[in-house]
């Protein structure tokens, strides 16, 4: 498993969206899916979260690199978002 750092940007979307801090570790520690975002040439990790009030997907946007990982953000996202990415091929599904 590699090292997790979050952004300065990571850190204001938190703060702004009143997402708990250890969610983007939770999530890039076991995440339920895995995708590679051709457009942003970046990686991404969604996993069921409880958040505002309710279960949703949140996602983060991460690189990888030399056993090190740093989170570039994190959000909320539709399950028709995903299928949507997925199928435009924007998102390849990473097992």
């Amino acid at each position: 498993m590699s090292k997790v750092t979050y952004t300065e940007h990571l850190r204001l979307r938190l703060k702004v969206r009143k997402i708990p801090k250890e969610y983007p570790a939770k999530i890039y520690e076991n995440p339920e899916q895995n995708f590679f975002d051709n457009a942003e040439q970046r990686r991404i990790a969604v996993k069921k979260l409880y958040y505002n009030k309710k279960m949703r997907n949140m996602m983060i946007v991460y690189d990888e690199n030399d056993g090190f990982a740093e989170i570039v953000t994190i959000h909320p996202i539709s399950d028709e978002k995903i299928v949507n990415r997925v199928i435009s091929g924007r998102w390849i599904k990473n097992e």
